[in-house]
């Protein structure tokens, strides 16, 4: 799920101690070597996920099948709906119950949900007011075998509970009917990720997600997820196939989940050829003057709109008479798709189907190749969110008055957007349709770990936006934005149930990302990194992972044992400060003061070697906020790796300490008198030798050169929390 930038920025802390979010990551973490191996028993692994971190043959998961009628009702901001739903029993296990979510219901007043909100403070009170201002929740009519039989059922908080009559046996699958209807609620005034968005004239733009009733996760390690829906920990739900009719009013487009299989039945024949057309130029199918006029329709007709999709974990649509509609193909033939009103159209027209497209290469390369036909994008207000195929963004293009950029001419014209704007609105299309990969194609539990999808996503999403344009403000990932979260008592681990989490965005989001960055580049090498994380997703494409088989994958791919990392940065909530605390040659400890250190550019530009852009392949992209890159002094320095020591070595010996918990190597710069620069990395076992959390190096550098300075972490790739002690100089006075 995306946020505002500026919701972004406030990176917020809370306090907790270790915590394991169930009952198979609840076991003590092995006494107090911070090294000691890490169990199948403490990952949470059992017999159908094997030790290398792949599915085991007899892996499984469930299958539940959906074909659903719903019709839209704008003047009434309802829906109307009815399903047959095939449930697959592919478990080795006996099923005497199903359950169902029906996440709307966190509206109604009763709900732990809205209890949850109560006890948030007094900004949630108009949030509460909006929310019982008019019915909320589903209306369940019905719930029966799809055969007439009969069937229990019952709804409690966000689940529906169905007693089966007879028990469903391994192998077994059960169809059902259900019948339902769900009001609509203002997205921006309930705070939700479902609704309606009123533009100024009055039109209304719907969005419909967590619309139906969706089967819950039944799964080896956990069984039911029966949590109930608290608005933060997102979803878990089965993968099935979806066949999915809408009614709409005849002057309404619509954005879906899944294919579009009956265009000819819903486009006129121009409209049929530039959907259909295989070209990679960007082209309209209701351009602005087409949009205008259906804008201002009113109509009793109706259309009716046929989606299908294979192996989707959810589905959702948007619907409005205000949508301009703007296509194009990409590289491999997927269809990109933007969705929104005049308001947004000149940032989206811009840079809407480019950001997509870039997001796919990025994505692709550094995962799996998305295998979906299509790929749509949607304005309209409220929380951005993620769904197959499908995500909303609220961006529309907006300037702070009277504001100019300090590097513009004042007699350049301005866009109508600022740079944060911009960076925003691109950001969260990088961000949303990342989310088609993981949770959608790797089909991570949200509900327990928001890691998992939000990391991994925000830690590929800071690789695609760093390399649109150099000076692309990126939001998550750069260990440095971390430390101060990391310093406070506020800092939890990064295995918190995703419900416990106190600032979701800081821990799950930017920790994560931040941290997959210092293991690729501090701990690993990007090379081996990366061809851990493709195999991975390779391995899991289609099925549900849990952290304990990203972990044991990224070692096993590897070939590095990195228990001592996972307990860490993931269990634990450690932090680090080095410092250098002492220079010795001969037995004598040599004068030094301390220095700043200067800050380098972003670890996208230095350990991460981008140089090339989005901007200098697509000139038209650039605008007056895109600049160039400049190196910095920290990152242009030449290096050479410490030579091996020799009879003739110069030693010295330099003592470190960790004010911190954290483990991590130690990247450290030497400088001698006659300009030289040496670089060395201290590996984080070397911190088994420390004593009362100091460690000494015996240093050789060669005999005819002299240390003048040493700086430890030059390039920040670290979350050190006070980095005024981590650089010195030797004192000539």
């Amino acid at each position: 799920m995306s946020y505002p930038q500026l919701q972004k920025l406030i990176l917020g802390l809370t306090a907790v101690t270790i915590f394991n979010s169930s009952a198979a990551w609840a076991q003590p973490m092995a006494g107090s070597d911070p090294f000691a191996r890490l169990t199948q028993a403490e990952l949470g692994l059992g017999a159908f996920r094997s030790a290398n971190g792949t599915p085991s043959a007899n892996y499984w998961q469930q299958q539940v099948d959906y074909d659903i009628d719903v019709s839209l009702m704008p003047e009434q901001q309802r829906l109307e709906a009815s399903a047959v739903v095939h449930y697959h029993n592919r478990s080795p296990d006996t099923l005497n119950n199903l359950f169902f979510a029906l996440d709307h219901d966190a509206l109604k007043g009763a709900s732990a949900a809205e209890f949850r909100l109560l006890a948030s403070g007094e900004a949630a009170r108009p949030v509460a007011v909006a929310r019982n201002q008019k019915t909320t929740g589903f209306a369940i009519e019905s719930v029966q075998r799809a055969d007439g039989g009969t069937l229990g059922w019952n709804v409690s908080d966000t689940l529906l509970h169905i007693r089966l009559p007879h028990p469903l046996e391994s192998g077994e699958k059960i169809a059902l009917s259900m019948q339902w209807s769900l009001p609509l609620t203002d997205k921006q005034a309930t705070t939700v990720r479902s609704g309606y968005e009123t533009l100024d004239d009055g039109k209304r733009i719907f969005v419909a997600a967590q619309w139906f009733p969706r089967a819950v996760a039944y799964t080896d390690y956990a069984g039911w997820q029966l949590k109930p829906f608290l608005q933060q920990g997102e979803f878990s739900t089965e993968f099935g196939r979806y066949r999915v009719r809408i009614t709409a009013p005849e002057n309404f487009v619509i954005a879906a989940s899944g294919q579009l299989r009956n265009p000819k039945e819903v486009l006129d024949r121009q409209q049929f050829l530039q959907w259909k057309s295989d070209s990679t130029e960007e082209r309209w199918i209701v351009n602005e003057a087409l949009a205008n006029l259906k804008r201002r329709q009113t109509t009793e007709e109706s259309k009716q709109w046929f989606f299908t999709g294979e192996q989707l974990r959810d589905f959702a649509f948007s619907a409005s008479a205000s949508f301009h509609w703007q296509i194009k193909r990409d590289s491999k033939g997927r269809r990109l798709q933007l969705f929104y009103p005049r308001e947004a159209a000149s940032l989206w027209s811009k840079f809407g189907l480019p950001a997509i497209d870039h997001t796919l290469q990025v994505f692709d390369e550094a995962t799996v190749p998305l295998p979906l036909e299509t790929i749509s994008v949607v304005n309209a207000a409220g929380i951005g969110m993620e769904y197959p195929g499908l995500a909303t963004i609220a961006t529309r293009p907006e300037r702070m008055e009277n504001t100019r950029e300090p590097s513009t001419e004042a007699s350049e014209p301005l866009p109508p957007w600022d740079a944060l704007t911009k960076y925003d609105f691109i950001g969260s299309i990088i961000h949303e349709v990342g989310h088609n990969y993981l949770p959608m194609a790797i089909n991570t539990d949200e509900r327990e770990w928001a890691w998992l999808d939000e990391g991994l996503v925000s830690f590929i999403e800071y690789r695609a936006e760093h390399a649109w344009e150099a000076n692309f403000d990126v939001i998550y990932g750069e260990p440095r934005s971390v430390a101060g979260y990391m310093a406070s008592q506020a800092h939890q681990p990064i295995m918190t149930s995703a419900d416990s989490l106190d600032r979701k965005i800081a821990n799950a989001y930017n920790k994560t990302a931040s941290v997959l960055n210092m293991l690729r580049h501090l701990v690993l090498s990007p090379e081996d990194f990366d061809q851990a994380l493709r195999r991975f997703a390779v391995d899991w494409q289609g099925k549900r992972p849990t952290p304990g088989d990203f972990f044991r994958a990224m070692e096993s791919s590897t070939g590095t044992d990195l228990s001592w990392f996972w307990r860490n940065w993931f269990f634990d909530a450690a932090s680090i400060d080095f410092s250098v605390l002492a220079l010795m040659e001969n037995g004598t400890t040599l004068p030094q003061r301390s220095i700043d250190q200067p800050e380098p550019a972003a670890l996208a530009y230095t350990a991460g070697s981008i140089s090339r852009f989005v901007v200098d392949q697509q000139p038209d992209l650039a605008d007056t906020y895109t600049k160039t890159l400049i190196p910095t002094e920290a990152s242009e320095r030449i290096e050479t790796p410490l030579p091996a020591p020799t009879e003739h070595s110069r030693w010295y010996q330099l003592t470190i300490a960790n004010s911190g918990l954290g483990l991590l190597p130690v990247p450290i710069r030497l400088t001698t008198a006659s300009g030289r620069a040496y670089r060395l990395q201290v590996p984080a076992q070397t911190w088994m030798r420390t004593e009362e959390g100091k460690l000494s190096l015996q240093l050789p550098l060669p005999e005819h050169e002299s240390l003048s300075g040493i700086c430890i972490d030059p390039l920040w790739l670290t979350p050190d929390t006070d980095r005024s002690n981590n650089c010195i100089e030797m004192d000539p006075s």
